[in-house]
């Protein structure tokens, strides 16, 4: 009995799985198999799911989806044809394979889009908010909350800075054409109107450099092609701006 008792305890203490609250990972990939069938919907017996040469966890970890091999990046990837992308899903907390979250009839993109909360069937709206930090060169960007985007910008440079002060999207122009005295910018994409002083000023795409995180603009606020995307898609007239 006393023999049966030792090897009873022997398993449990070298065997048992999920030990001390540890979740199961069968493939160690670095996520746990609850996380890869319900939120990432991976396959938790293979560690590399879309066959690209990086684990699972490694992809999400840097922003990557875990399920298409052509190195897309979360934000830029809508598993569930919702119109929200799998990045702003998972920090949602929204189903990256259902678009009604809520159940409420409309999509989680299209509530989204329109700022209200889709994880609420009411009508519950969410802030959406735009920080632009003049000092570190940077932009942050919330629903509610929860931060959907964060990255390097360049603002006006010393003798033509970029105003500072509380404001709110005015005006949404998908192409506009910038040009001055030794500049021109035909066809700048996504343009985000926040102030009219003695000129108007944009948040704005910047095809024309990559040197983000230091100033360089005339006044406006440069965004790269990549942040600026879906940065135009998620703003509203209407949205708060705040630069400091």
């Amino acid at each position: 009995m006393k023999t049966n008792i030792r090897i009873m305890v022997f398993f449990l203490i070298f065997f048992a799985p999920a030990a001390h609250g540890q979740a199961a990972d069968s493939d160690a990939d670095g996520l746990a198999d609850e996380e890869e069938l319900t939120t990432y919907f991976t396959d938790p017996a293979l560690a590399d799911t879309d066959g690209d040469g990086f684990s699972d966890g490694d992809e999400i970890e840097t922003g990557f989806s875990p399920r298409f091999g052509d190195t897309k990046k979360l934000i830029q990837v809508d598993s569930d044809k919702d119109y929200l992308n799998d990045a702003w899903e998972l920090a949602l907390g929204t189903g990256l394979m259902n678009p009604d979250s809520d159940g409420d009839t409309y999509l989680d993109g299209t509530e989204v889009a329109a700022g209200y909360d889709p994880l609420t069937a009411g009508e519950v709206k969410k802030e959406k908010r735009i920080e632009v930090g003049l000092k570190t060169q940077h932009l942050e960007y919330y629903f509610g909350d929860v931060l959907f985007g964060s990255f390097p910008i360049s603002g006006g440079v010393a003798r033509l800075p970029t105003p500072k002060g509380e404001f709110t999207v005015l005006d949404k122009v998908p192409v506009k054409h910038y040009a001055g005295v030794g500049w021109d910018y035909p066809n700048t994409k996504w343009n985000l109107h926040f102030t009219t002083k003695k000129l108007r000023y944009f948040i704005h795409g910047a095809y024309w450099h990559n040197d983000f995180g230091k100033p360089k603009s005339h006044g406006c606020v440069n965004v790269s092609y990549e942040n600026m995307e879906p940065l135009y898609w998620f703003s509203q007239i209407g949205t708060r701006v705040v630069i400091n």
